[in-house]
């Protein structure tokens, strides 16, 4: 890769601090209540500064939502892809996910509030882009899921089920902490996963 000149430096730092405040902006008023100009204003840049870098404020929400999508797969594939056996792996997975949970409250009650469907299904209202990382990640799981089935961690289900198994009963509680933060901590989240999945598909189970 060639080296990042300082335009494009400059760049990237405008584009942090415009999503930093439309960020900030859309969960204490809502999406449909802020303006470009308001974030503009938030920003500390001209109106005309965002549109360079944004079409408009839709496109603002699509590299809102995909950067935190792109966040969580970089987390939780260095979760999977680290030392330890599977069923180590999954547990730091499982662990990973609800931290990043707890540290994007405010991303997610904007998806959910952008995305009517997405309490019941999380990833309907990614674009290809996000839903390309969020398969990659499911892709992940799946193989580690084959892996342990070969040396008889888990029970002989088919692999691919597992992963979405896995991924139904973790989502589950993104929304209840969407509406009530202060109820669910990270470590409780990541407990009561293990908990149940595990319980449910590891023949090491005690």
């Amino acid at each position: 890769m060639g080296k990042v000149t300082r335009r494009e430096r400059e760049r990237q730092r405008h584009r942090r601090e415009i999503l930093a405040a439309a960020q900030d902006l859309f969960s204490r008023k809502g999406f449909d209540r802020t303006s470009m100009a308001e974030i503009a204003d938030r920003a500390e840049f001209a109106v005309g500064t965002l549109y360079k870098l944004f079409e408009d404020k839709q496109a603002l929400y699509r590299a809102l939502i995909l950067d935190t999508v792109r966040e969580f797969e970089a987390a939780l594939s260095a979760a999977l892809n680290a030392r330890g056996s599977e069923i180590e792996k999954l547990e730091r997975y499982i662990e990973t996910k609800a931290d990043l949970f707890v540290r994007h409250i405010p991303t997610a009650r904007l998806y959910f509030g952008q995305t009517a469907a997405a309490q019941c299904a999380p990833t309907v209202g990614l674009d290809r882009a996000a839903r390309a990382l969020y398969e990659k990640v499911l892709d992940r799981l799946e193989s580690l899921f084959r892996a342990g089935i070969r040396r008889m961690l888990f029970v002989e289900v088919e692999p691919k089920m597992l992963a979405l198994g896995l991924e139904g009963i973790s989502n589950a509680f993104l929304p209840a902490l969407v509406e009530r933060p202060d109820d669910f901590s990270a470590d409780e989240m990541a407990a009561l996963t293990k908990k149940i999945f595990f319980g449910r598909v590891s023949l090491k189970a005690e």
